[in-house]
């Protein structure tokens, strides 16, 4: 299979990467800042938001069967990639955008039927960011229903693993390098899904791979199993006593309010009211063998901590 995948270069991107070029034609798009480097992956220098540079997609001569998505961020994103393919289409387009465009508050399991979120009031940063996923969301369906082909919206829970730029699991690796210890927030209630890049890729290679009709039009990347920052932490000592069995770390216990009050970064929701469970049947049917957390985070550690 032919597939063009625009970003390739970070985290989720290249973690996909480098599962399917053994088996699959690869070629990424990008701005080159930070190159793929992989023996018979095709790297196109462009980028996606100049015209002129998405040219060289028509010179390259090539007829893609699917497009993998990692970097739309903007209403226009998706419109202007498939403007650019018009002339030999792809079966499907494959967009990754992300659980938090959900409509909030529901109080039920978000499948991928749940309504998506009212862009009006998204504000700041991340309100800008989910604002842009929802719109990118009701793009691809349009777009793709105009030309013919398949859309897919990918929704990720929190994803970590190695190569993870976002500040989550590896706030918990500083603290506990720099100080032996980490904060503990108590009476936090609040609980939240994770998912391991690397499945997460695999996931994504096996979308392409589905036949037609096989393929749902969106698939949450979660698992069933639900977190806590108790069972967070636990998996967090099971894996540094692997990483580093005659070492250990303290936790220091601080109130929630405490935390609000000092603007300490912990990456999770804390609160059961700015938590969301979104169902993982479709993701689960993908056959994906689930990487336990223990797992993940000493695989990570081995990589952070050295």
């Amino acid at each position: 299979m032919k597939i063009l995948v625009i970003g390739g270069s970070y985290f989720l991107g290249r973690w996909f990467v480098q599962h399917a070029y053994k088996e699959h034609d690869i070629t990424v798009l990008n701005r080159g800042t930070i190159p793929v480097g992989l023996e018979g992956v095709n790297e196109i220098v462009a980028d996606r938001h100049d015209d002129d540079m998405l040219c060289k997609l028509k010179s390259c001569g090539i007829n893609f069967d699917a497009v993998v998505d990692f970097c739309a961020y903007n209403p226009g994103d998706i419109s202007r990639i498939l403007k650019h393919l018009k002339d030999d289409l792809p079966e499907r387009y494959i967009y990754v955008s992300t659980v938090d465009v959900y409509r909030k508050g529901t109080g039920c399991v978000l499948d991928e039927s749940a309504p998506l979120a009212d862009t009006e009031g998204l504000t700041g940063d991340e309100g800008e960011y989910i604002k842009g996923k929802i719109l990118l969301e009701h793009e691809l369906v349009s777009e793709c229903g105009s030309y013919g082909i398949h859309g897919v919206s990918v929704r990720p829970a929190i994803l970590y693993g190695p190569g993870n730029y976002a500040p989550r699991e590896s706030v918990y690796f500083d603290w506990i390098s720099q100080m032996g210890q980490i904060i503990h927030p108590s009476g936090s209630d609040g609980f939240f899904q994770m998912l391991y890049v690397s499945d997460a890729a695999k996931a994504l290679v096996k979308l392409c791979e589905l036949s037609l009709n096989e393929l749902k039009s969106a698939y949450n990347f979660c698992t069933n199993e639900i977190l806590t920052y108790d069972t967070f932490e636990n998996a967090l000592e099971e894996a540094y006593g692997r990483y580093n069995p005659d070492a250990s770390f303290s936790k220091i216990e601080m109130p929630i309010e405490t935390v609000l009050e000092r603007g300490i970064p912990l990456p999770f929701p804390l609160l059961r009211s700015e938590s969301e469970t979104c169902g993982a049947d479709l993701f689960n049917g993908l056959g994906i063998t689930h990487t336990p957390l223990e797992t993940g985070l000493y695989n990570c550690m081995k990589i952070f901590m050295l």
